[in-house]
């Protein structure tokens, strides 16, 4: 797999229904830049042990992005919370891919981030990362 990784142009590669999206970070984190809706989101951390990606509430306001009347439950430091869920009509990855209809939890995901990339839309694919060449590949 390692081979593949090597042959394919770094940013924004689609190869047999592959794409590759440009990590940043340094190992212990590692983040993705995002657009919803083809408007500037911010920085989403990647988290795979995440069970849905989180959308800023400023980030929704900003975006104007409407309720969806359905929430979630999400496990915090000070226990349980509920939150609203949001569905992002589009959410483009560094520029390589777009995906539609990915639902969030409104909530606020930590200082300077837009959002949490998390299984509800990584799930859609295989992927891997790749912390050698900073990737994350879809495939």
């Amino acid at each position: 797999m390692l081979l593949a990784l090597a042959v394919l142009p770094l940013h924004g590669a689609r190869q047999n229904d592959r794409t590759r999206v440009r990590l940043n970070g340094d190992g212990t984190s590692w983040l993705v830049k995002a657009t919803i809706d083809g408007q500037a989101c911010g920085n989403l951390l990647l988290d795979t042990g995440a069970s849905y990606c989180v959308i800023a509430p400023g980030v929704v306001r900003a975006l104007g992005l409407p309720a969806t009347g359905r929430f979630a439950t999400v496990e915090t430091a000070n226990g349980p919370v509920r939150a609203p869920l949001v569905r992002l009509p589009s959410l483009e990855l560094d520029g390589a891919t777009t995906v539609h209809d990915v639902d969030a939890i409104v909530h606020d995901a930590g200082p300077g981030l837009g959002g949490v990339l998390g299984l509800n839309l990584l799930n859609r694919y295989r992927y891997a990362v790749d912390p050698q060449r900073h990737l994350l590949e879809l495939e």
